[in-house]
């Protein structure tokens, strides 16, 4: 049975680190991260769990014997004032489903870790799905190397965190893990629109985040005539809003520009160099929503007289998650009354990296409120208690 009152208590606790109000600020390899998986590491080390850190600060909490493990969890950094459960409560069912078994004293045949993903969002260095990545040889050639707007390196972050600045180092093999349960709230009004708490998910999007550098030329804001200039941001303006005119063409595609910087950044100059994010997802065609970007993105520089370079920073696939496991998730979620229908998630997960290195994955989505990655996001005790008992249904069915 899940214990309610534990899974509040562990919601509050986890929320205040990094917490102000409604909003919870823990960025990943930061200290904030950090605290929060030395809190989860005491609870599961209380229950007998063999907690470890990994080279890229992930964290495993292992129960039982030698052998394929069932993996379950999800990540517990959050966006800059972003809210309480987008991934926190993934973690916090993964616990709660576990100690609902060892409450019971359920016989495993299968070992189980739970693990608490680093860095999912890349809110901070800019690479998404970092932690899962590092875990399944999925990082891009460098990445150690790329730095946060002070200047710090992932590979001084992770020195920071006590580790030795190599994610390489991380890598597991995929024949480690005989399956991998992710929880995670919906981030979307769709069950909350069809009255259902629960549903599972069938596919994730294809994503692809990049960051694009524009050089022209610095020049006085008075004495520079219109036709004489190589102005930056005025091109970055013509091509955010490519993204949004190739997004809204596409039959799912999605586009966002959600960050921009320029230099030098006065009233009176020209600006002589322009950097800005692109976000591009889509749960088909995905490769043809990047390609015509980034066409466009090209175009523009060379009608303009810039010059532009792209710095991909991650490209994932469109992941259909195993049907094995989601036949599994579906008879698990009706077990405790809910008739759940199938979802393709629109938002990545760290599940996209476990599939794709071939490790059958599912995944639950938990109905919220109140949109994500913001304070406003919200999913009731109830809501998440059920979600942490299918769970509990389908880890017992994987692990005895």
């Amino acid at each position: 049975m899940i214990d309610r009152g534990r899974l509040e208590r562990h919601i509050a606790e986890l929320s205040a680190i990094g917490g102000k109000g409604a909003a919870v600020t823990r960025l990943g390899l930061s200290r904030e991260e950090q605290r929060a998986r030395t809190l989860v590491g005491g609870w599961l080390a209380a229950r007998g769990a063999r907690v470890r850190r990994d080279p890229a600060a992930n964290l495993f909490a292992r129960f039982g014997s030698e052998g394929p493990a069932v993996l379950l969890g999800s990540h517990l950094d959050s966006v800059p004032e972003g809210g309480r459960f987008d991934g926190a409560l993934g973690v916090l069912s993964a616990i709660e489903a576990v100690e609902s078994l060892l409450d019971l004293q359920a016989p495993l045949r299968r070992p189980i870790e739970v693990v608490a993903w680093a860095d999912e969002e890349g809110a901070r260095f800019g690479v998404g799905l970092f932690g899962s990545a590092a875990a399944f040889g999925r990082l891009a050639p460098g990445v150690a190397e790329r730095t946060d707007r002070d200047g710090v390196s992932i590979a001084d972050a992770l020195r920071s965190l006590g580790e030795v600045g190599d994610p390489a180092l991380a890598r597991r093999e995929p024949k480690e893990f005989a399956a991998y349960l992710e929880l995670h709230i919906e981030q979307g009004p769709r069950l909350a629109d069809a009255g259902r708490a629960l549903g599972v998910v069938s596919d994730i999007v294809g994503i692809y985040h990049a960051r694009v550098t524009l050089r022209g030329r610095a020049d006085h804001a008075g004495a520079t005539i219109m036709s004489a200039r190589a102005d930056t941001l005025a091109g970055a303006a013509e091509m955010v809003l490519a993204v949004e005119r190739i997004a809204r063409a596409h039959p799912d595609g999605v586009g966002t520009v959600g960050e921009i910087a320029v230099r030098p950044g006065a009233k009176n100059v020209v600006p002589g160099e322009c950097v800005f994010s692109i976000d591009l997802r889509a749960a088909r065609a995905h490769e043809d929503l990047v390609r015509w970007v980034l066409a466009e993105v090209e175009r523009i520089a060379h009608t303009r007289g810039l010059q532009s370079s792209v710095d991909e920073l991650a490209r994932v696939e469109v992941t259909p998650l195993d049907r094995g496991i989601a036949l599994l998730l579906r008879r698990a979620v009706k077990d405790v009354g809910v008739d759940a229908e199938l979802l393709v998630s629109g938002a990545g997960h760290d599940a996209q990296n476990a599939q794709l290195s071939g490790v059958p994955t599912g995944m639950i989505f938990v109905r919220s409120s109140g949109g994500s990655h913001t304070p406003r996001e919200f999913a009731s005790l109830d809501d998440a208690a059920l979600g942490a008992r299918a769970l509990a249904i389908a880890l017992r069915e994987l692990a005895a």
